[in-house]
Parts: structure tokens; C-alpha cells; sequence
């Protein structure tokens, strides 16, 4: 799973994401880059030799100058200054950071919220194949009924072969007019295929509810702007049905908006932190908590797998934390760091890791995850149709409902 880009990291488009990260927060940088740069270089080091980035620019001007004089071909300024920034922030070596173009821009804050025309996947870039890496599929969508599963890797769209250049034009090509049909190759295992289907309007949708017996069954599929309003809705109806236990199902979650993953703890946790941001020298920048409003006092269970990650493994972490849940299900992603996506003055964009975000204990669980309490697997035939599972079918979720029964007894006899 580290060789992929996660959701709530990558551009989320065909659905998209429907998320994000929408751990962003935009802004407009209305500065000269080259000043800016020359105010980081200081015009030198102090010993009167010429500073990195003097050098860094010195050679770019040669190069150009080369081109200029010499290219037989044609130069596009606007494809040459994105393909510039976007190298820049990959030599920054982090998977998380990346340059959006303004198109790109534009396309992913369109479908922040709402509702888009596409197939309805949820998807990251994986780094192995240069493809769309799917982590989600929407119930009742094109996808769904075209039979692709959360593994699978579309490789191309159309006559737009997938790869590192061409990820988010390809990611972009699934999308069209409602009606229309989008043929893509997809990857599982090592076999390949043609899958077409028709695109129609898909509702971001990221929570769903529903009852087994006496125990609410919430699913998050991901953290929007409209998460919290229907995090509220599922635990209203929770209590209309008088339930007596929770399980909140966060596989597959790729995370999403740091506001609403902040609205939706401070529904269930007592007052108190709800999680810390820190710089790269570990100092903490700021402090979100839980007020005293509203809690959740019910025995709680937590499902994870290793897509769990990012604000769902915060969520995942926070319950642990104040000892409110039991976790099920296998070792989460382990995405630690924040976001920020920043929008330059052109409407291209950039998105760049800005600081960790650690849960209520402060341990940080960057490329190492969350191990669940009670580790279970899904088995590899039954993974493969993970969205058509039954209930009983489901044996993380029939441990999880087990479970949760079973900590509400122990813990009945602890206060005995």
C-alpha cells in the first residue's frame, strides 16, 4: 500500500473524491516567486559566494537560453512552466506533495462538494503502475455496476494511456456528460480488461446508515464538506431506533476535510483534544478540542483496513485514545501528515505536506499505522467482492458486532 498516493491525496476526481484532501485550506499568493526566492536566498551566504538557489536559477536562465537559440521545435511558455513546478515540488521527495495545473485547479474544487457527472470511484495514483488506483467504489454507480472493485488499477482511459504525465488528464477523461459512455482498461492482478460504461450524475455521498438487531452500522466512505450534517443525521436516527452499540465502518476511507473530521469527533468525545497539528521541528501550531456540548456514551467499535487512512485513522485513533472503542479489522495506511492546497495567483495550485497532525495521546502514526485491537482479515474471495458482501458474508463486521457486545459486558463487569 506505500506505493501509492492516497486518496485524500490525490486528486480524487473521478468521484472525487469527494475528498480529499480537503484537509486544504486556499489561499492566494500574491507574491513575486523570483522575489520571494531572492528574500530566501538573501542575495548570497554571507561569504560572498553565490547562494543554491542563485545557482539553481542562474542555470535554468542558461538553459532557456539554449532552448532559444537553438530548439527546432516549438516552446509552449505555459507547459513549460508547469512541467518546471511541478519537477520542483517532486524533488521535494514527498508523496503527498504535488503541483496542480489550473485546469486541475478548477477541476478538483468543482466537485468538493455536491454532486459530479462520472462513474463513481474514488481513486489515488499508484506510483507502480502509473495508473488510477481505485479505493473506493460508490454504491450505485456506473462503477458498481460494471463490476470494478476497491485493488483495482485503470490503466487507461479512452485513447489516454495512464502514467506519471498524463495521471490527471486521464483521471479528468472519466469524467463527461451525463449519458455518455467512457471506456477505460483496467488492471487486477495480471489481468487486463476493457470495461465500458455510462456516465451519469453521482451525489457525493459519505455517510450511510443502517441497523443490525440492536447496533448502528455507520459507514463513512469519506470526510467532505458535507460529512458532519449527515454524521449528525445517522446518530439522530440512531437514537430514534434506540440502538444500544455503534459500529462505525471506516474501511476504505482515504480521509478527507480537516474541519469535518474535527465537527464529527467533537460529536462523540467528552471535552477535551481532539488532535494537535506540529511543524517538522515537532512544535505544536495548534490545538483543536472537543467542547462539552454533546458525547456519545454507548459501546463503539471501529472497522479499519490498510485504505483506512489519514482523518479516518485520526477518528480511529481519537475513540482509542479515551478508551471509547474496540478497533477491528487490520493495520491502517498510516498518514500522519497534513495537507495544505494553496492556490497561486494563475489558478494553478499547489499542494504541499504543511504539518503532522497527531491524535489526543500525541503519538504520531506516519508509515506505521494504527494495529487494531482485534485483527481479522478479509478473505482474498471475499475481498474481491467487497461491495457485494452480505452481512453474514462479512466477517470483519460480524467480529466487530461481536465485539462491541462483548467490551460492554467486561467492561459491566469491571464496574461490578
Amino acid at each position: 500500500m506505500n506505493k501509492k498516493i492516497s486518496l485524500w491525496l490525490s486528486i480524487l476526481i473521478a468521484l472525487v473524491l469527494c475528498a480529499a484532501t480537503y484537509l486544504a485550506t486556499s489561499t492566494v499568493l500574491n507574491i513575486a516567486y523570483m522575489d520571494k526566492i531572492s528574500q530566501l536566498a538573501g542575495g548570497g551566504n554571507g561569504n560572498g559566494e553565490t547562494s543554491a538557489y542563485e545557482n539553481m536559477y542562474d542555470k535554468l536562465s542558461e538553459i532557456e537560453k539554449i532552448a532559444n537559440g537553438y530548439f527546432v521545435g516549438d516552446i509552449d511558455p505555459e507547459l513549460l512552466s508547469d512541467a518546471v513546478c511541478s519537477a520542483y515540488l517532486a524533488a521535494l521527495g514527498d508523496k503527498y506533495t504535488m503541483y496542480h495545473t489550473a485546469e486541475e485547479m478548477a477541476e478538483y474544487l468543482s466537485t468538493s462538494e455536491g454532486s459530479y457527472v462520472g462513474i463513481g470511484v474514488q481513486v489515488s495514483y499508484d506510483a507502480e503502475t502509473q495508473g488510477i488506483y481505485i479505493i473506493t467504489v460508490f454504491p450505485d454507480s456506473p462503477a458498481m455496476e460494471a463490476g470494478l472493485l476497491v485493488g483495482d488499477i485503470i490503466v487507461q482511459v479512452e485513447d489516454v494511456v495512464c502514467s506519471e504525465e498524463t495521471y490527471f488528464k486521464a483521471v479528468n477523461a472519466v469524467k463527461g456528460e451525463s449519458g455518455t459512455e467512457v471506456t477505460v482498461k483496467v488492471k487486477r492482478g495480471d489481468n487486463v480488461k476493457d470495461v465500458t460504461m455510462t456516465r451519469k450524475k453521482v451525489e457525493n455521498v459519505s455517510v450511510f446508515y443502517r441497523t443490525i438487531e440492536d447496533t448502528a452500522v455507520i459507514e463513512v466512505l469519506q470526510f467532505t464538506q458535507t460529512t458532519a450534517d449527515d454524521f449528525r443525521k445517522a446518530l439522530e436516527q440512531a437514537k430514534k431506533d434506540n440502538v444500544s452499540y455503534y459500529v462505525f465502518d471506516m474501511r476504505n476511507n482515504g480521509g478527507g476535510d480537516l474541519n469535518a473530521i474535527v465537527e464529527v469527533l467533537d460529536m462523540l468525545l467528552p471535552k477535551g483534544t481532539i488532535l494537535t497539528a506540529s511543524d517538522k521541528n515537532g512544535t505544536v501550531v495548534q490545538t483543536y478540542s472537543s467542547t462539552d456540548k454533546e458525547s456519545l456514551d454507548a459501546p463503539m467499535a471501529v472497522l479499519i483496513n490498510g485504505n483506512t487512512a489519514s482523518a479516518a485513522e485520526l477518528f480511529t485513533a481519537a475513540l482509542r485514545d479515551y478508551d471509547m472503542a474496540v478497533t477491528v479489522g487490520t493495520t491502517t495506511y498510516g498518514k500522519g501528515e497534513m495537507q495544505s492546497l494553496i492556490s497561486l495567483a494563475d489558478g494553478s495550485g499547489v499542494r504541499i505536506s504543511t504539518y503532522f497532525y497527531n491524535p489526543p495521546c500525541g503519538v504520531n502514526y506516519e508509515g506505521i499505522g494504527i494495529v487494531p485491537d482485534i485483527e481479522i482479515e478479509l478473505p482474498e474471495e471475499l475481498a474481491e467482492k467487497y461491495y457485494q458482501l452480505t452481512d453474514e458474508e462479512d466477517v470483519q463486521l460480524q467480529k466487530a458486532l461481536e465485539a462491541v457486545k462483548t467490551e460492554a459486558q467486561e467492561s459491566v463487569k469491571n464496574e461490578d
